[in-house]
């Protein structure tokens, strides 16, 4: 407990990380880009400076035991450097050097045979056009950039080739588009004793014109078959990878009945933030287990939990204005969770609300009131 640990990326991630932390008496210092980042007023220790920096992430490194990380665009060498000079930092910068380009992630699955969508790698636009010319792709296929893909930037369905006109020109990969009935995730926790621990397979809905994650549903509605085959994925893939912390496993349930791995993350996710209010361990909690080498926490839960992202109006940029959040923060089994973000703008993450009910059906019905209710506009 005495040892130094410090998190890169003080978001809302890093915010409820802090949160578990302080509830068992451990200190966590955060490195951030910005001053008004949801953790600057709540670390004990908040260093603002660029994580992508390569001195930056050395000298913040340095003044400490152990390093983990709640956002993936982070300078790799700066981490390998850091694990070189005895440094731990978990999950292991070799994970996250796979994690942060699509084509060698998507590669990664392939060659250890576990299930993806076929895919493309094209190094720009234009070789993508001159392979579309020679009918070598076929429509719909999915475009996303190899890298700094985010909350549905770098990612879109290219219906026809008049859509290629509105990607920009990087190095990417074309992916087979995949007809699926569920978007599923998983997420897994590891520890060095080897101690694996699964959270329940969750549906996710997405929002159509934004991309982004809508609602989260904890347990998803799929058969117990499928449930526990999509968590031997994710354990198997967390076993490959070498995981020591938490990774959340993305997947396509198909038309078919097939399950296929979209992406992975080695961090706290959007789909688990339900474990807050509705298991015993919190992802949170079970990430600071897991890379403390601690005893994993129970993840089981025995009711219908969903999630709702609250994220900025279209057309609002400015200081925050959480509208109609009283109508709801006294109500039985009805969670509110504000990130603590002082500007918003359109589809920006400011907030989440976790309903809990005896069933599917009326937590449901709760979390699209709750949706149409809330708007997170500015000032």
């Amino acid at each position: 407990m005495d040892r130094k640990v410090g998190i890169i990326g003080g978001g809302q991630l890093g915010k409820m990380i802090l949160d578990e932390a302080s509830k068992i008496g451990l200190s966590l210092s955060i490195l951030d880009l910005s001053n008004e980042s949801p953790c600057c007023n709540l670390s004990n220790n908040f260093v603002q400076g660029d994580f992508n920096d390569y001195d930056t992430v050395i000298n913040f490194g340095e003044k400490h035991d152990l390093i983990s990380y709640e956002i993936e665009h982070i300078n790799i060498d700066a981490l390998d450097t850091l694990v070189k000079n005895g440094i731990e930092v978990q999950p292991s910068p070799k994970i996250l050097r796979i994690i942060q380009d699509k084509n060698l992630q998507k590669s990664f699955f392939k060659k250890n045979n576990f299930p993806t969508s076929n895919f493309t790698f094209f190094k720009s636009k234009n070789e993508l056009i001159n392979s579309l010319k020679k009918d070598n792709l076929n429509f719909p296929c999915v475009w996303k950039k190899t890298r700094f893909g985010y909350d549905g930037y770098g990612v879109k369905v290219l219906k026809s080739f008049n859509d290629i006109s509105d990607i920009v020109d990087s190095e990417m990969i074309i992916e087979d588009f995949v007809p699926f009935t569920k978007e599923l995730s998983v997420i897994v926790a590891l520890n060095k004793n080897g101690d694996l621990k699964t959270y329940e397979t969750v549906e996710m809905e997405f929002n159509s014109n934004s991309n982004q994650v809508e609602f989260v549903i904890s347990p998803a509605n799929i058969s117990e078959k499928i449930n526990q085959r999509a968590k031997k994925i994710a354990s198997d893939l967390a076993k490959k990878i070498n995981l020591i912390g938490l990774l959340a496993v993305e997947m396509f349930l198909t038309n078919d009945g097939e399950i296929l791995i979209n992406e992975i993350a080695p961090r706290p996710h959007n789909s688990g933030h339900f474990s807050i209010d509705a298991c015993p361990t919190s992802q949170f909690k079970q990430h600071i287990n897991s890379i403390m080498n601690f005893k994993l926490g129970e993840t089981s839960h025995k009711r219908c939990a969903i999630m709702i992202n609250l994220v900025g109006e279209k057309s609002h940029i400015g200081k925050v204005k959480y509208e109609n959040i009283d109508l709801i923060k006294d109500q039985k089994d009805v969670f509110v969770h504000l990130y603590g973000k002082k500007i918003t703008r359109p589809n920006r993450k400011m907030g989440h609300v976790t309903v809990i009910c005896d069933t599917f059906v009326k937590a449901y019905k709760k979390a699209k009131e709750i949706k149409e209710i809330i708007k997170v506009k500015s000032f």
